[in-house]
C-alpha cells in the first residue's frame, strides 16, 4: 500500500510543478492572481470577485492540500517545498512586495537554473 502512496504522490508533485511553472509563465505576462496580492479586493465585489479568481491558483492550492494530505499519510514531516512557498508568497504581500509578474518571473528564474 506504501508503494502506491509514494507513485502517488511523485505522480501528484508532478503534476503540481508543471501546473505551476504553466501558471509562472502565464503570471509573468501580465496575468495577476497566482499570488493573491488582489484577493482582498476581489472578496469586496461578492459573486463577481469569485469568477475573477485565478483558477491556477485555486487549482494548485487544491491539489497542494491533496498533495499535504497524501505526505502527512506517509510520514512526512516536512510539507512539499513548491506548495509551502506559494502559500508563504501569497500570504506575505506588502507594500514593499514585487508585483506578481516579477515574482513570477524570479520564481522561473530560479526553477529553471
Amino acid at each position: 500500500m506504501r508503494g502506491s502512496y509514494q507513485r502517488q504522490l511523485e505522480a501528484l508533485e508532478a503534476l503540481y510543478r508543471d501546473l505551476l511553472v504553466a501558471a509562472l509563465r502565464r503570471c509573468a505576462e501580465g496575468e495577476w492572481g497566482l499570488f493573491g496580492h488582489n484577493d482582498a479586493a476581489l472578496a469586496d465585489l461578492g459573486k463577481l470577485g469569485d469568477r475573477l479568481l485565478s483558477k491556477a491558483a485555486t487549482d494548485l492550492l487544491a491539489l497542494g492540500a491533496e498533495i499535504e494530505t497524501l505526505r502527512h499519510k506517509l510520514g512526512y514531516a516536512e510539507p512539499f517545498p513548491l506548495h509551502a512557498r506559494l502559500m508563504r508568497m501569497r500570504t506575505s504581500a506588502d507594500a514593499n512586495t514585487p508585483g506578481e509578474p516579477k515574482l513570477a518571473r524570479q520564481w522561473l528564474d530560479e526553477l529553471s537554473s
